[in-house]
């Protein structure tokens, strides 16, 4: 539904630009930047997708959460990634960092299971980091799942 936060044992799929990917001197990805996490300045909220809001197992689930992305107006990169993260986790880091963020699911028409990650800190480098190291650590490469397309259904898989 429309405006629910999301419960924390659910997870948020997160779009990461080659260019925000932690990698190698020879370019071998090994892990998310903090930057990943940033929000832009015009950006009112972090942008992410529900995993738990797809039907399946877990990886049915992440196959679907990165076709919604693939199929909303973001057209993943080849060399990009996606992180996952736990919902009560990233609440729980932020929390003792002093910030009061809302992760709460408001579809889009191009992706049904949108999420806003709400009240994010612009100014906290030192969470961003934290956030990809701990709590949203999770990486599937966007080469690693096959191409494909599934339409989100209305309902979350609950």
């Amino acid at each position: 539904m429309k405006g629910q936060r999301l419960p924390a044992k659910d997870h948020v799929v997160r779009y990461v630009p080659f260019s925000r990917l932690r990698r190698d001197e020879n370019d071998n990805v090994l892990g998310v930047l903090g930057l990943a996490f940033k929000l832009r300045d015009q950006e009112p909220y972090l942008s992410a997708t529900w995993l738990e809001y797809f039907p399946g197992g877990r990886a049915e689930q992440v196959k679907a959460a990165v076709w919604a992305i693939r199929a909303s107006e973001l057209r993943p990169g080849g060399k990009s990634g996606f992180a996952i993260g736990n919902v009560g986790a990233i609440l729980r880091v932020c929390a003792d960092r002093k910030h009061k963020i809302r992760i709460v699911h408001e579809p889009e028409d191009d992706n049904k299971a949108h999420v806003a990650v709400r009240r994010m800190p612009r100014d906290d480098a030192d969470l961003l980091e934290i956030l990809a190291a701990e709590t949203w650590a999770e990486l599937v490469l966007n080469r690693d799942i096959e191409p494909g397309q599934q339409a989100a259904t209305d309902k979350p898989a609950t």
